[in-house]
């Protein structure tokens, strides 16, 4: 029995020592440890390292809903509006020898009413230490007015929100910067009446100087644009090139005593030959009256083309009712002074809008907007044409929207 017993511990061990011999010529390794995300606090909240790279990403989301009401003269306009937008998006940062090195993108599809689904790219860009490529917001712009109407408004602030740009910017230190920039210059272009656009020839040139504290902060911006036709005259030549311009300087100051967040902004703009940059595009409707808006116009008599003057100032103050509710009543006057005898439109806008985010990352918002419009369309080369002729008489509307927006 004692032999028996002998001859099977002996034959297990032979089989452990053999399994094991097996395995290891099998080559058989232990598995690794799990590699988990790690956060990336660098570059603030949200962002984490791509796992096996230095790199960090955060994704981004956006969901707005906005229930617009108006009193719209037109009866084939909607008196009411349900607008749906969905954004997606991410930023990509890695720390180079060179500086930062950061991808940025930014897209949404909206809907309103039954109208047709609208993919909007908003921004497409690439930094690299001070080079900025790619659909930006433009340099021309501060950014500092939050309410919802943005370029549903008639003169005023810049009238783009982004524009393919090639840019690099200097930071002096001390809060002061200058930007340099090349921005597409088809997305600047209103109308050149008499005659239109011919293909870009030239970017527009924008620089900018800034200077950023505490307190606050200031720029002063200016831009040129080409004016360039693309339609022979009665003489059988095209006019002349001319090269628009526009300048604007602009503040803006904390108010921390009012409340934490509180501000006060001011701009002024001006610009000859380059509407754009005051806040006329190429079209403008108050009231169902719309309104042409030029660059210039073109004079057969001298095959020349004459610049259309314009200047807006715009203003608002935001202050905070209580850490997350705030308010803010804003407002812009404008005047587009085209070629021409009683060529001029005047328009301004008033605007109240509360803002409440109960967590963070989600507003609820309302707003009431009331737009004004007066001037003339008389004139040799008028430029302005209205569904009905103004004839000197005040058009205006206002604007009712609730908004629902959640960023993540």
């Amino acid at each position: 029995m004692k032999l028996v017993k002998s001859l099977l511990l002996g034959s297990a061990a032979g089989l452990v020592a053999v399994a094991g011999a097996s395995a290891a010529d099998l080559g058989v390794k232990k598995p690794s440890a799990v590699e988990y995300v790690k956060t990336c606090p660098t570059y603030g909240a949200g962002f984490f390292v791509v796992p096996g790279t230095t790199s960090c990403l955060k994704l981004i989301g956006r969901v707005r809903a906005d229930y617009i009401f108006n009193n719209d003269t037109n009866r084939q306009a909607d008196k009411n509006t349900f607008r749906a937008r969905g954004y997606l998006g991410y930023d990509h940062r890695t720390a180079t020898e060179y500086g930062l090195l950061r991808t940025y993108v930014r897209a949404y599809i909206a809907r309103d009413n039954a109208g047709a689904y609208a993919p909007v790219l908003e921004y497409a860009f690439i930094q690299f230490g001070g080079l900025t490529v790619g659909r930006v917001t433009p340099v021309f712009e501060h950014g500092w007015n939050p309410n919802f109407i943005g370029s549903g408004s008639i003169g005023g602030h810049s009238d783009i929100s982004y524009v393919n740009s090639i840019g690099y910017t200097f930071n002096f230190g001390g809060g002061f910067s200058a930007t340099v920039a090349l921005d597409s210059a088809n997305e600047r272009r209103t109308n050149l009446v008499g005659t239109g656009y011919g293909g870009q020839a030239l970017p527009d040139v924008v620089g900018k100087l800034a200077y950023d504290a505490a307190w606050g902060s200031v720029f002063v911006a200016g831009a040129v644009h080409q004016l360039r036709d693309g339609i022979k005259g009665a003489a059988g030549t095209f006019a002349s090139t001319k090269y628009g311009y526009a300048g604007t300087v602009g503040a803006k100051f904390n108010i921390p005593m009012l409340a934490k967040g509180s501000n006060l902004w001011l701009n002024a703009s001006v610009a000859d030959g380059a509407s754009s940059y005051t806040g006329f595009g190429a079209t403008g409707t108050v009231g169902g009256y719309t309104v042409t808006f030029s660059d210039a116009t073109w004079v057969a008599a001298s095959n020349s083309l004459r610049t259309t003057r314009t200047w807006a100032i715009t203003g608002g103050l935001q202050a905070y009712v209580t850490p997350t509710v705030w308010v803010q009543l804003a407002g812009s006057y404008a005047v587009h002074d085209a070629f021409g005898a009683n060529n001029t439109v005047r328009a301004s806008t008033i605007v109240g809008t509360v803002g409440w985010t109960p967590v963070a990352g989600f507003l609820i918002g309302g707003e009431v907007a009331y737009r004004s419009l007066s001037g003339r369309t008389a004139g040799v080369g008028a430029p302005l044409v209205v569904t009905n002729a103004l004839s000197g008489n005040d058009k205006n509307d206002w604007t009712g929207r609730i908004r629902f927006q959640r960023d993540f």
